[in-house]
């Protein structure tokens, strides 16, 4: 992975509901094509849906939530990221609403 230089200013986002050690987070790889490009930008956002193979669903494949952005802009290719597959989720900080099928697939995940 391409090491980056980043500067948080103001809160620092998550998509967790609390603090402490109730989530699970493993890695996943993800290609740098399967991220789509705005505005010269790659960035995969946090609480995006993927799925074991790191491509972005939102169907019963789902296995996890991508735990934070990750920019895949500088990126050579496949970069393992972190993905949460347990804990309490705040729904309001996701991308998109889950479905009720991504839901059922991530039955170790709770949406608050």
């Amino acid at each position: 992975m391409l090491e980056t230089k980043q500067t948080y200013m103001g809160e620092n986002k998550t998509i967790l509901q609390f603090a402490g050690e109730l989530f699970q987070n493993v890695s996943v790889k993800v290609n740098k094509s399967d991220v789509a490009e705005v505005t010269g930008k790659r960035i995969l956002k946090a609480g995006s849906i993927v799925d074991t193979a790191g491509k972005i669903v939102a169907d019963g494949t789902a296995f996890g939530l991508v735990y934070r952005d990750v920019d895949f802009t500088l990126s050579n290719g496949t970069e393992n990221i972190s993905v949460t597959i347990f804990g309490f989720v705040k729904t309001a900080a996701l991308p998109i609403v889950p479905t009720e099928l991504v839901k059922s697939a991530l039955n170790m995940i709770k949406f608050l």
